[in-house]
């Protein structure tokens, strides 16, 4: 199975070993302890998800990621804003 990778959506660092990440690498840091990468990754029509059975797969819109970061957490209520700089177009 082909995987289409896209751009880089965004890349957080995580400068020491606390929870916080942030999406920019700060100045006094040369080398960050963990790097996340966020990719656009398109799927081709015949793939679905497995999820195990202890699991729950949600569909979540865009409009209630924003600015919910206490439900969702930082990084993924940032998506809607990395997002934002792409155009969608259903070909």
């Amino acid at each position: 199975m082909d995987w289409e990778i896209g751009d880089c959506v965004g890349c957080f660092y995580r400068p020491n070993f606390e929870q916080v990440m942030y999406p920019y690498l700060p100045a006094h840091i040369t080398k960050p302890k963990e790097i996340k990468k966020v990719y656009m990754i398109r799927l081709p029509e015949s793939c679905y998800f497995a999820v195990p059975s202890n699991l729950k797969l949600l569909a979540v819109p865009l409009f209630e990621l924003y600015d919910n970061a206490s439900r969702y957490g930082p990084l993924i209520a940032g998506l809607p804003m990395m997002l934002s700089r792409f155009q969608f177009v259903k070909a």
